[in-house]
């Protein structure tokens, strides 16, 4: 018989890390979500499960252990759905390579997601737009995909992507 692992009762700053960084996806990606199913659904899908760093093992039926450096593994499910939802936001550069590796697909932004640690999904014709803030993101600079999108961006996002797409924003909203 194996004894279960003994985890402290003090985290270390790293799992703690991992586990803010976890709650904050999982907030961002049920306010996302069109529904309480579907939030409630993507953020089952995203509980964080550590596996052996040095073995590999340890990962439920359907998730593979993807090694982030010789302390942490997590196991990830490589499905394409759930794939796509997890690699731009869940994941530091070094998990995302790992997983990658173990579930053999690239993690690319997709339209609307980050591209400040992942490429742009150059298949969907996107584009990675950076402005002055800390952010970049993925943007569709088809001309109804834009003007769908470019109404709920900041001013300053705005006149990067206004640039980066050689398009003028005629949607954007007024809030009081």
């Amino acid at each position: 018989l194996e004894a279960a692992p003994v985890f402290p009762l003090f985290l270390p700053t790293r799992s703690l890390m991992m586990m803010r960084r976890a709650a904050v996806c999982a907030a961002i990606i049920g306010a996302s979500c069109f529904s309480t199913a579907a939030a409630a659904a993507a953020a089952a899908a995203t509980v964080l499960v550590q596996c052996n760093a040095s073995t590999l093992q340890g990962c439920p039926a359907g998730l593979s252990c993807a090694r982030q450096d010789e302390k942490w593994a997590q196991c990830v499910d490589c499905s394409a759905a759930q794939f796509a939802i997890d690699c731009p936001y869940l994941w530091d550069a070094n998990l995302t390579a790992a997983a990658e590796d173990v579930c053999g697909r690239p993690c690319l932004g997709h339209r609307g997601s980050q591209c400040i640690s992942i490429s742009c999904d150059a298949s969907q014709n996107l584009t990675c737009v950076s402005s002055a803030e800390p952010w970049s993101q993925c943007v569709d600079c088809e001309s109804s995909a834009f003007h769908a999108d470019c109404g709920f961006w900041s001013e300053e996002f705005l006149a990067a992507a206004e640039t980066a797409c050689s398009s003028v924003c005629h949607s954007r909203i007024r809030l009081l």
